[in-house]
């Protein structure tokens, strides 16, 4: 697992520390899922009522926390596409404004970096 200290010392920028501890985050949860499954089957074996009520119970609660995740990343994944497909329709109706503000903000920038 990764710490703080070692997403701010990777070699990317912000944008990229949040996509890579993002993924950090849904394979960690993948693993989570997948011990769990396999914790309910190894206690299969185990019989009577208070083991197969409690295995019951965190079934449900894992299938239901799985369900929620997926419709969290369903909410995700639509934000994203109305936001790419905002930005592309704004881009496509206002090309000269688009291209006046990136100028100002690359000029803005070259006249704040240190020159060597």
């Amino acid at each position: 697992m990764h710490t703080n200290n070692q997403l701010e010392n990777a070699p990317f920028g912000k944008g990229e520390k949040l996509w890579h501890a993002k993924n950090q985050l849904a394979t960690d949860f993948g693993t989570l899922v997948s011990d769990a499954e396999q914790l309910l089957q190894s206690t299969a074996n185990y019989s009577g009522e208070t083991i197969n009520a409690a295995r019951d119970k965190f079934q449900n609660t894992l299938a239901h926390f799985k369900g929620r995740v997926s419709d969290a990343q369903s909410a995700a994944a639509g934000t994203l596409n109305r936001a790419a497909s905002a930005t592309d329709g704004y881009v496509h109706e206002n090309p000269w404004k688009v291209i006046g503000v990136v100028a100002a903000v690359s000029l803005l920038v070259a006249f704040l970096l240190p020159r060597k």
